[in-house]
């Protein structure tokens, strides 16, 4: 088996790390000269520098991988899934804007080609996987659903400038930066789609905040954009009336920031500022918890799942790569190829674009458990 795989950034990298270690050959593709980071990692895994995006869809006309992982900024996705949709090779991504994933599935389900799947990292991607799979059963029909995903410090710190680990890591955001400040300052400002009694509502960034008990102890949490992605429709055709996706942070995060953001009315370069020079820490620091919460009547469902960094990759880094490679290496067998709807009147053909509810939940998680317990 064979996985292409575009971008050897932090995420890039990780994504042929599990791609290897599921059995696959692996093949990266970068714009940039990191042929380096495959080392110790890879074996036995190529290379390719590309300048053009015209040199696309030649490489993979010659590789014929059985499965594309872009992990590229959204910017650059498009070029990579519109080759493999007309060369019918199967692609996923971690998506990261609404409007390029659109593009994407409106352009695969206008051809005859093998499955696609965009948005599949962590949030969206892991949580919404196992949100969907989750009012698959025990609970049809749910009253709410609550998904939360964040992206915190290993340890919440000490207002004496210390971690209980006693590592001078302290800042007033209780945060550190593991992944795009672009992408943060996006998904903090923009507006957000949630599911309020069985319509779907624009809300503000950062409102809705909610007290959440957690393994990790006492957190917040807010809407920010993105992490629902197609969720919503899909918890709407399954009877579900309230379902929203919500950022997880340590408690008074959400409070500074909104005042930085709406008093202070800072731009976003000055937050960026903000956040890559006073939030800069060791990503072996950070670690990621997973949550969803399923409410029906006086009945209630938890999932929880901690994920923590090691002396190769941070807890961002393998909770979004290795959420992809578990769905992405079943892409790659052919499980999701020619699936159909038995009905009565006879079998009909299923979307070639991939959603949440089609992963099987079994499979996923073990080749995610696979993968996290290396």
């Amino acid at each position: 088996m064979k996985a292409v795989v575009f971008g050897l950034g932090r995420m890039g990298i990780c994504i042929a790390y599990g791609m290897h270690h599921l059995g696959y050959k692996v093949h990266c593709v970068d714009k940039l000269p990191n042929e380096y980071k495959l080392k110790g990692l890879v074996p036995g895994g190529k290379f390719t520098l590309i300048e053009k995006n015209s040199e696309i869809k030649k490489l993979l006309s010659k590789e014929k991988p059985d499965i594309v992982i872009s992990s590229m900024p959204y910017h650059q996705l498009w070029p990579v899934a519109k080759a493999c949709i007309d060369l019918n090779i199967r692609y996923c991504d971690l998506g990261g804007r609404v409007d390029v994933s659109k593009k994407i599935n409106d352009y695969g389900l206008s051809k005859d080609c093998k499955p696609i799947f965009t948005d599949l990292g962590l949030a969206p991607g892991w949580v919404n996987i196992v949100g969907e799979s989750m009012v698959k059963y025990p609970f049809e029909n749910p009253d709410k659903v609550e998904l939360m995903v964040g992206g915190l410090p290993a340890k919440q710190m000490h207002n004496d400038n210390t971690a209980f680990d006693g590592v001078n890591v302290w800042n007033p955001l209780n945060y550190i930066i593991t992944w795009s400040i672009d992408g943060l300052i996006n998904e903090y400002r923009d507006d957000c789609l949630i599911l309020k009694h069985g319509k779907t509502k624009t809300v503000k960034g950062m409102s809705g905040l909610l007290k959440v008990k957690s393994v990790l102890g006492d957190l917040e949490a807010f809407y920010t954009s993105g992490g629902a992605s197609h969720t919503l429709e899909s918890m709407k055709n399954k009877g579900v009336k309230n379902c929203a996706y919500r950022t997880l942070r340590y408690p008074g995060h959400r409070d500074l920031v909104r005042w930085l953001i709406n008093d202070a009315q800072l731009s976003d370069e000055a937050l960026s500022d903000i956040f890559s020079k006073g939030c800069n820490y060791p990503e072996e620091k950070d670690l990621v918890i997973v949550k969803v919460d399923i409410y029906k009547d006086d009945k209630s469902l938890s999932f929880e799942k901690v994920v923590n960094a090691d002396n190769r990759f941070s807890a961002m880094q393998k909770s979004t790569a290795f959420s992809i490679c578990s769905v992405a290496a079943e892409m790659g067998k052919g499980v999701y190829d020619d699936r159909v709807l038995e009905n009565r009147s006879g079998n009909k053909p299923l979307s070639n674009v991939l959603g949440y509810s089609d992963v099987n939940y079994d499979c996923f998680n073990n080749n995610l458990n696979e993968l996290l317990n290396k």
